[in-house]
Order: C-alpha cells, then sequence, then structure tokens
C-alpha cells in the first residue's frame, strides 16, 4: 500500500486555508509557510521554506498569479528529487511554463486548477479539479489527481492551452459580466431576484468575496480573455441593435414537445419537467447537506451517500401520495 504524501502548502491565504480545511477533514498531514500569514493553526507552520521542504513530499504552491513565478524560484534551492510540485493557478500556460523551465527534469511536477475556492468549499458545493500533466512528470500528475480525489473532488486532465481557452469562456466570461453588474449597481439584497437571476447571483457574490487578485488574473493573465471579451462585446452590441431595429413582438418559437406528450396532457408534462428539475436539485443539497453535517463533527453515522439514498426515498413515496 502506497503512503500517502505529506502535503506542504506555500501559502496560506484564503485558497490556501480552505484548501487546508479539506485536507485536515480527509486526514492528510499537512504543514504551510506562509510568510504574511499568522493564523496557520499549531503544529501545522513550518518556521520557513526549509522546515516545509523537509517536512513534505508534495508542495501545492498557493500563492496568487502574480507571485507565483518568484516563489517558485524560492522554492526550488529547498527541494530534493524527492519532492513533488503543483499549482493551483487559475491561468495554466503560463505556470506550466515556469514550472517546467525552473523544476525541469529534476523535480516532478503538474499543473492543476481547482474549479472551488472558499465560498464554495464553505457551501459544500460539488468539487471539480482539472490537472494539466506534464509529459516529463507522469507519476506528479497522477499523484495530483490522487490528491484531488481524495478530497472528494471530481478530476478531469487538459493541456494548458484547452484549458485557459475554456476558462476564457466561462470562469473568465462569467466574472466580467459579474463584475459589470455590480459597477452597475447591482446589490448585494438579492432575495426578490426572480429564479433566472440565481446563476448570476452566485458568480456576483463570488466576484464580492474576490480581493481583485483572481479577477485580474484570470482576465489579465489568460491569453484568450482580452479576445473573448471582445466577441462578447459585439455579440451584446449586435444584440441591442437587433432589438432597436426590430421592436415588433418576436415569432413564435416552435413546440419541441414530442405531438403525443403535449395533446395528451401540457399541464402534466410540464408538471413532471419540474419535478424532475426538482428531483435534481433536491439531491444535489442533500448531498451538500451530508457534507456540512460531516464537517459539524457528527461521528459514526452512515456514509453521505446512503442518508441522502434513504431520505429521498422518503420524499419519492410521499410524492406519490398526493398525486394519488
Amino acid at each position: 500500500m502506497t503512503t500517502p504524501p505529506r502535503i506542504g502548502l506555500l501559502g496560506h491565504g484564503r485558497f490556501g486555508a480552505a484548501f487546508a480545511t479539506l485536507l485536515d477533514q480527509r486526514g492528510h498531514a499537512w504543514s504551510a509557510w506562509d510568510a504574511a500569514a499568522s493564523d496557520i493553526p499549531e503544529g501545522h507552520a513550518a518556521a520557513d521554506l526549509d522546515a516545509l521542504a523537509a517536512r513534505s513530499d508534495l508542495i501545492v504552491v498557493c500563492v496568487p498569479l502574480d507571485a507565483f513565478e518568484a516563489a517558485l524560484r524560492d522554492l526550488r534551492p529547498h527541494l530534493q528529487p524527492r519532492h513533488q510540485v503543483i499549482d493551483v493557478c487559475s491561468v495554466k500556460q503560463a505556470p506550466c511554463r515556469w514550472m517546467d523551465d525552473i523544476l525541469g527534469d529534476d523535480i516532478g511536477h503538474a499543473g492543476s486548477h481547482p474549479l472551488f475556492g472558499p465560498l464554495s468549499i464553505a457551501r459544500a458545493e460539488p468539487l471539480r479539479t482539472v490537472v494539466c500533466p506534464s509529459a516529463r512528470h507522469p507519476a506528479t500528475a497522477q499523484r495530483a489527481r490522487d490528491l484531488f480525489a481524495s478530497i472528494g473532488s471530481e478530476v478531469m486532465d487538459q493541456d494548458p492551452s484547452s484549458h485557459d481557452r475554456s476558462m476564457a469562456l466561462t470562469h473568465a466570461m462569467a466574472f466580467f459580466i459579474a463584475r459589470g453588474l455590480v459597477d452597475l449597481g447591482v446589490g448585494s439584497d438579492l432575495r426578490w431576484a426572480p429564479p433566472s437571476f440565481a446563476a448570476l447571483a452566485a458568480s456576483i457574490a463570488a466576484v464580492r468575496a474576490d480581493a481583485g487578485h483572481l479577477f485580474n488574473a484570470i482576465q489579465n493573465q489568460n491569453p484568450y480573455a482580452a479576445g473573448t471579451r471582445r466577441q462578447f462585446i459585439e455579440a451584446l452590441t449586435l444584440i441591442d441593435r437587433r432589438l432597436a431595429d426590430a421592436p415588433s413582438p418576436a415569432a413564435a418559437v416552435n413546440d419541441p414537445t414530442p405531438a403525443a406528450l403535449s395533446q395528451t396532457s401540457p399541464a402534466l408534462l410540464e408538471a413532471r419537467e419540474h419535478i424532475d428539475e426538482l428531483d435534481r436539485e433536491l439531491i444535489a443539497l442533500l448531498h451538500r447537506r451530508a457534507e456540512l453535517s460531516a464537517r459539524a463533527g457528527l461521528a459514526k453515522r452512515a456514509t453521505p451517500a446512503e442518508g441522502v439514498a434513504d431520505v429521498f426515498r422518503q420524499i419519492l413515496t410521499l410524492s406519490r401520495r398526493v398525486q394519488g
């Protein structure tokens, strides 16, 4: 049986501290060093980079992107061939290139992007992580996959360029739109916003919680973000022109519903669709509730999956009774 690696966190800011809580929950041995942090728990704080390296096998560099290259150069003299290094930056091409240049063939390394942060961790939202393997160090990529899987994260591989292109269309755009809404004056109390606004509200909360490092990194350091922003603004401008030039009511949209179902009972079909949607939301919420319950320290109970299944079965039973 392979011995789990001792984890070293270079950086104990917002993400590093949140990531450490996940490591604690899964029983990982970890240490951290951060010259600017004074809140590292007793027993986990390393005195300096030498001590961090001595107490670690796998070092996770948890610093903002604009500090990553310098942090990696500072760390390099303290590393030995037994060490492995991964990053957690939201942009991948530059960090992976820096690791190739600075760590080379001697120190195993892999890129990673946890698609979660302190806010989503606190809410027990599903965890997902992208790993960008280095062809030089496949074993380190596997160790990164194993680490994130061990904290309950789904993991997928992507090359750095594909990752950054994808993030320019998703991560960067979500923050760009949310930042615009914040600057437009959208308030923090969104209780009376319509359901269609829920996804945007989550992005707005993430932007409000960000100190600026993440927003600037994903907009300025992602080589594809600027072009994507321009395309988005052009698309919005075109939509605006179409609305101004065509004030007449929109043409009716063809109903894609199968004829047999819609003719049988459109109301029944709509109700079933809403039930299916609520079922998916309930399953996700129950999983999150089980995770939060586990965090509360309830000892020796059924696994979260079993608890969710039991509760969901009861919900279905009651729903069938209501339907008659």
